[in-house]
């Protein structure tokens, strides 16, 4: 070899040791890099890919009645979704080799066309066990490959989930959450109300205090694989905090009895709606309240129509003579009538402003008590009239009607009545025996608890009251004096004797006070010729009234629509198992009490 040779062949060897160098070089700068310099953001960008944080759901708060029994809670449950655009290709595969089509083997193995083929079988599977349909699913996926989040099936069991879960199908996952559930169904639907599929409250309850019953999600990361998969945890970020917990007022036993005495009447009667509430005379806790027809919170398909309408605060209506033992209380306090006082009824007809307003038959000569007992309208009007117009309004103001209960359940009718500067004569004596405005029976149930209170109006509860404590901080109404609250109760108790329009009202052994009404139905420009309500409104025992009931039936419709013989046997059964319930003591009869000691 030639020095000239050897030159080039060390020069050359100079050049490729240098490119080496320079590579080796490249390559440490590199890893210096990536691995000091870079670490930190490639290891985030790593955890991106694989650490997760998911969104733990809270239970929302259960619903108690004041006894403790649960009337609404959340159950753990699951849902399935899928990743269209991570499950299109794989469906898109799996349709290939369901129909033979062998030209996949071109990009797959026959190990990876053996496991798609699986991922197939379990696909179906899955299908079948949620109830749906492979090829729909398939189509839908198909029709929207973009999209990153479709719901395949909500409120399922976990251990169905889990099974569904296990089989690490691409695109397709499960997550938890909760469902409610109304152990009561219907009974209880209207009051309690319900949430959507999300968990918001709708209506009832539900709604009113849908802030105070949801829980507060928690975080907790974990770390996924390439098909979105948990295969490990990492950390709790943070815990979830269930919902608070609400008692409730009501008795749900209260509430059975009363709604089965609804539905049968409302069968009886051919009615087309029934509506009832119940009270504690004392403390103005609602202890139920039922309106049919009903649905089942339980069953989504029925969560629309006229079903849902809890009656009893949604519909206005007139109510008829059940305000007459107010108004008559009212004309005591102010000394406008005594209670000796007889007022001419005859001929049993009056008329003012060229309108009759009639009684059934000429009654003669009645007082007060009579006039309730009777259930004149004639003798009520030649009371009332001797109020002024704004005597009378502002009584029906003190006593809420056509007002705000407080009790802010979402549906509440509040009613309407015009101003007493713009009333007619006409209007003025109507009011008296139920007319001319309406309201919701609550706000009728609300007015009674003057009779059971020294002529106090209490305000309503939804919420059960601490005991010892259920008056604090209330404001308290005096409408009438104690002494005209106690004598009109007593002259009530003669509606529910023989010669009273609701005899069917009684029950042995207690003494029982009330009112019936029966109006008409109202249509536009007047009223509906054979269209009626039928109202019965009653305190027992009269010695200590404890409960208030009011029920009115919409449209009895098999010849007997009269509050006394429809709306008045309602009350008798119901308050008939509250009593026993309570374990209230039988009345001392007062006859018993008068009577000459031997």
């Amino acid at each position: 070899m030639s020095l000239y040779q050897a030159n080039r062949r060390i020069k050359r060897d100079s050049v490729v040791f240098v490119m080496i160098a320079i590579i080796a070089l490249l390559v440490l700068a590199r890893a210096f890099y990536v691995q000091i310099l870079q670490a930190e953001f490639l290891q985030s960008e790593g955890d991106k890919r694989q650490i997760r944080t998911l969104e733990i759901p809270a239970a929302r708060g259960t619903i108690f009645d004041r006894q403790g029994s649960v009337l609404a809670l959340s159950t753990p449950m699951a849902s399935v979704w899928c990743d269209p655009k991570v499950l299109a290709p794989y469906l898109d595969i799996q349709a290939h080799l369901s129909k033979g089509d062998l030209s996949v083997l071109v990009e797959h193995n026959e190990k990876e066309i053996s496991r798609l083929k699986k991922q197939l079988a379990n696909y179906q599977q899955v299908m079948s066990w949620l109830g749906l349909s492979a090829n729909m699913v398939s189509q839908k996926v198909a029709g929207q490959p973009d999209r990153r989040f479709l719901y395949l099936k909500r409120s399922i069991q976990p251990t169905l989930a889990q099974k569904i879960d296990d089989l690490n199908i691409p695109g397709i996952y499960v997550e938890n959450e909760y469902k409610r559930y109304y152990p009561g169904g219907e009974t209880t639907a209207h009051l309690v109300g319900f949430t959507d599929i999300d968990g918001k409250g709708l209506s009832g309850v539900e709604s009113t205090y849908h802030d105070w019953l949801t829980g507060q999600s928690g975080k907790k990361q974990v770390i996924k694989d390439r098909a979105g998969h948990v295969i490990d945890f990492v950390q709790d970020i943070t815990e979830d905090k269930p919902g608070k917990d609400l008692v409730l007022s009501i008795d749900k036993d209260v509430q059975f009895f009363l709604e089965r005495a609804l539905k049968r009447a409302m069968i009886e009667h051919q009615a087309k709606a029934a509506t009832a509430v119940v009270l504690d005379a004392k403390t103005g806790e609602i202890l139920s309240m039922a309106s049919l027809p009903a649905f089942n919170p339980n069953d989504r398909s029925q969560l629309t129509g006229e079903g849902i309408r809890n009656r009893v605060i949604t519909d206005v209506v007139e109510p008829g003579s059940t305000v007459k033992p107010i108004v008559i209380a009212k004309a005591l306090d102010l000394g406008l009538v005594s209670l000796d006082e007889e007022i001419n009824t005859s001929p049993g007809s009056i008329t003012i402003q060229g309108q009759r307003v009639t009684d059934p038959k000429d009654k003669g000569r009645l007082t007060p008590e009579q006039i309730i007992e009777k259930s004149s309208n004639v003798g009520m009007v030649k009371v009332a009239m001797r109020m002024k117009p704004e005597q009378l309004w502002q009584l029906y103001q003190d006593v809420g009607f056509a007002q705000d209960l407080g009790i802010f359940l979402p549906g509440e009718s509040l009613g309407f009545m015009k101003r007493y500067s713009e009333w007619q004569k006409i209007e003025h004596a109507s009011a008296a025996y139920g007319y001319g405005f309406n309201i919701n029976l609550l706000q009728l149930a609300k007015a009674y608890t003057i009779f059971a209170n020294d002529g106090q109006l209490v305000p309503l509860s939804i919420l059960k009251k601490t005991q010892g404590n259920e008056n604090a901080l209330e404001t308290r109404i005096q409408v009438v004096s104690p002494e005209s609250a106690h004598e009109v109760l007593e002259m009530m108790e003669k509606v529910v004797g023989s010669h009273g329009t609701a005899p069917q009202a009684h029950i042995a052994g207690y003494r029982v006070a009330g009112k019936t009404g029966t109006a008409h139905k109202t249509k536009r420009g007047g009223y509906e010729e054979n269209q009626y309500f039928a109202y019965f409104a009653g305190l027992v025992p009269v010695s200590d009234p404890r409960f208030i009931m009011v029920v009115a039936v919409n449209e009895p419709s098999r010849g007997i629509y009269y509050g006394g013989s429809v709306a008045a046997p309602i009350f008798k059964e119901v308050m008939t198992e509250v009593l026993r319930l309570y374990n209230v003591p039988t009345d001392i009869v007062k006859e018993v009490m008068n009577a000459p000691s031997l």
